[in-house]
């Protein structure tokens, strides 16, 4: 944390009920107890009226902020925003997150707790974030600073070192991710935060171009990205009529009810993959109809499937895992794989 940040969340702190003693305030910021008494001196220099007494140090009563004019229901909303299962899995944001917790509490003291109706219950699938990771990401991606990263790819789970200019960090699919340009393969890539276990600055600085990451991701069913566009057909069953209809699930997406009362679903997106993935979790009640290399890749899903639950198949030993046909061959002429 910058110490200009970390001035203003002390304003923050000081301002509560109880005067604080040193060591609690360095121990707050993760600072020594020096660098905490030089913050401060530094408030009482601008002018913040800090006083202290046989308990530690405080703000003046007279220069605690008003409290937030917050309804009781907008407390609530924002309660429930700062309890996020997928801020609270990276152990820097949790950090941030409980100071400005502490905050909303002190500020908003006067409203009673109300019990609210709704909950964000995730689900959250990131693995385990690296202590520091997101904060020496946001530095980074700040200060325009090329970083190199140790990264264990999906793909075999080969693990190297990657050059990157880090643009955004992003959550998406109930999980973390980084993009940036991959010096590689000189084209923006996504990564995993969960397989990035080392960091390093590299030096110089790089120039970020005029990035969007809606933009970026427009192509995308989720997360993967290819560099050829497909108008794709999917039909359904008149039975998953109200789901298809109702819900939202691309910005490029086009429903139409056909004669037979079953849908015709079109989209348009750069990779394959995930999508032959979900027609395919429907069971037989969606049918891919184009393009015909969508058709085949769903038809490849389903069949290892099969193969794979047929109790008469022979099972591979315990341990090998065999890839699914067409993966590695149907999507390459178009396919842009990202490192996650």
């Amino acid at each position: 944390m910058s110490r200009p940040a970390r001035l203003l969340d002390l304003v923050q702190l000081l301002a509560g009920r109880r005067a604080l003693p040193l060591k609690e305030i360095a121990e707050r910021f993760e600072i020594s107890e020096r660098t905490a008494y030089r913050d401060l001196s530094e408030l009482s220099l601008r002018g913040i009226p800090v006083t202290r007494n046989d308990y530690g140090y405080r703000l003046l009563d007279t220069a605690v902020i008003r409290p937030l004019a917050l309804t009781a229901a907008e407390r609530a909303v924002l309660k429930l925003l700062l309890n996020n299962p997928a801020a609270r899995k990276a152990p820097d944001v949790v950090k941030a997150l409980k100071l400005v917790e502490a905050k909303l509490d002190l500020a908003t003291r006067q409203i009673e707790e109300t019990p609210s109706a709704l909950t964000l219950a995730g689900p959250e699938r990131s693995g385990k974030l690296e202590a520091g990771l997101t904060s020496r990401l946001e530095e980074a991606i700040a200060g325009r600073q090329p970083i190199s990263i140790h990264y264990r790819s999906l793909a075999g789970g080969l693990q190297a070192w990657r050059g990157v200019d880090p643009y955004e960090i992003f959550h998406r699919e109930n999980a973390w991710y980084l993009v940036g340009r991959c010096h590689l393969h000189d084209e923006p890539r996504t990564f995993r935060l969960d397989r990035i276990s080392q960091l390093k600055p590299l030096t110089g600085a790089f120039r970020r171009p005029d990035f969007d990451i809606n933009a970026f991701l427009e192509s995308t069913w989720a997360i993967y990205r290819g560099r050829t566009r497909h108008d794709i057909v999917i039909h359904f069953d008149a039975s998953l009529a109200p789901l298809i209809e109702q819900g939202f699930h691309h910005p490029t997406e086009k429903v139409e009810k056909l004669g037979n009362g079953n849908l015709e679903y079109r989209v348009e997106l750069s990779h394959l993959d995930e999508i032959a993935r979900w027609v395919v979790s429907f069971a037989g009640q969606a049918r891919a109809v184009q393009p015909p290399v969508l058709t085949i890749l769903v038809h490849d899903i389903a069949s290892a499937a099969l193969d794979a639950h047929n109790p008469e198949t022979p099972q591979p030993p315990s341990g090998h895992q065999e890839g699914l046909p067409g993966l590695s061959t149907l999507d390459k002429p178009t396919s842009q794989r990202p490192l996650i």
